[in-house]
């Protein structure tokens, strides 16, 4: 009896180490242990499971049990071992495969993730609730006991609103982040901060409405990237936009005079009208700029002249000489430089204008008056605009014996060079 009692003794004794320390010996189907039957020490092994159970979940079970409630070790993996300023398992969820690779803290890694859907995010990582609950990001998460909160600041779980913040790049300013207009999942995402209907504090958002910004749009309704038209119209009707926005390889592309300060860059929306022009557009030996009158100088399509102010006009059949100067050469002084022939003649000594030999509504194979205004040679030639009854490209004659001119029927049969 005393025997049987003492083996008693040894096998409780014996099964109480195992509630104790975890499985007695090594399990090969389980992660390694060290010398005593344990885990690595925790504050190790807490970073280190993680990877372990994502590539084989059954590998704990041999110790912890099928449900991971205990097992021959005793161990609940929802409410066992805890290690100060850590938690285990967040909100209480159960152990699942990590969609991420460990360590997920630097910017480039889980930035780009979050981006495409915060909520997703918000599972693991965030507090929980719908639209308008402003849910903080801050369940502890590895060595990080603020969790996402340890670089951003509270109600700020996207990038900076400003580039130029301080480090750790988390200021909120009243310049937007202007990354936003990307991140995906929308509809679900932005709602969380900026209110149901994205009207921000006026239905408990902590984010500012969305109309702060996007003036012409309806509550509720979601900016769409690239079509400008929840701020203003495409192009704004105001000044010239109108008629630059009709112009062969202009239309919609705002970029040709205002680069670089377009939806999503930090140029955009800050306050000023930011007019920048795109490299083609600059006169020959020159830099296009736009000027404190509202004119514009060293744009090659007005051929490097002073523009009007913006809003004013150019006629174009009569103010040739606003966007064009003789030259001496192909493209000299600038790229829309006439020079060949009797130009001379005829505009100086004559009195003729350039619409009396001309006609600028004139196209071939697609080319037109105003097309390529990107390119720095002339799309359409000049000589497939000339109305003059008579005039032949080859050898280069014309005879003007009919027609209408600003002096009338000038000479017979004459040579252009």
């Amino acid at each position: 009896m005393r025997h049987a009692s003492l083996l008693n003794r040894a096998i409780s004794a014996a099964a109480l180490a195992l509630v104790a320390w975890g499985c007695s010996s090594q399990n090969d189907k389980a992660p390694s242990f060290n010398e005593s039957g344990k885990h690595p020490p925790l504050a190790v092994w807490y970073q280190d499971h993680r990877n372990a159970f994502s590539v084989n979940p059954l590998q704990c079970t041999q110790c912890h049990g099928s449900d991971l409630k205990g097992g021959i070790s005793g161990v609940n993996c929802f409410t066992g071992l805890q290690i100060p300023g850590f938690a285990c398992h967040a909100n209480g969820h159960p152990p699942t495969a990590i969609p991420h690779p460990i360590p997920f803290k630097a910017a480039a890694l889980h930035g780009p993730m979050a981006k495409s859907d915060l909520v997703f995010c918000q599972i693991c990582h965030g507090t929980a609730g719908g639209p308008g609950s402003n849910p903080r990001f801050n369940v502890p998460v590895g060595t990080m006991p603020s969790g996402c909160e340890e670089c951003h600041v509270p109600l700020a779980a996207h990038p900076p609103f400003s580039p130029a913040a301080p480090a750790p790049f988390n200021t909120m300013t009243s310049v937007p982040w202007v990354g936003h207009s990307t991140a995906g999942n929308m509809a679900s995402a932005c709602v969380l901060c900026h209110g149901a209907t994205l009207r921000g504090p006026a239905e408990g958002g902590v984010g500012p409405a969305c109309t702060s910004c996007h003036t012409a749009l309806q509550a509720g309704i979601l900016p769409i990237p690239g079509t400008c038209t929840s701020c203003h119209g495409k192009p704004p009707a105001v000044g010239s936009h109108t008629i630059h926005n009709s112009l062969a390889g202009i239309t919609d592309a705002c970029a040709t005079c205002h680069n670089g300060a377009g939806s999503g860059t930090i140029r955009h929306n800050n306050g000023t009208i930011d007019v920048s022009f795109a490299t083609p557009f600059n006169a020959r030996g020159s830099t296009a700029v736009f000027n404190a009158d509202n004119s514009c100088t060293n744009v090659s399509c007005h051929g490097g002249i002073t523009t009007p102010a913006w809003g004013g006009s150019i006629n174009v059949a009569t103010d040739c000489a606003s966007c064009h100067t003789r030259g001496t050469a192909a493209q000299t002084p600038q790229y829309n430089s006439y020079y060949s022939g009797r130009h001379a003649l005829h505009l100086d000594q004559i009195g003729l204008i350039c619409s009396d030999c001309h006609d600028m509504s004139v196209s071939s194979g697609g080319a037109s008056h105003f097309s390529g205004l990107g390119t720095p040679g002339f799309e359409l030639a000049p000589r497939f605009t000339i109305r003059v009854p008579g005039y032949a490209t080859t050898p280069g004659s014309c005879t003007p014996t009919s027609g209408s001119y600003s002096i009338g029927v000038c000479h017979g049969t004459k040579s252009w060079q």
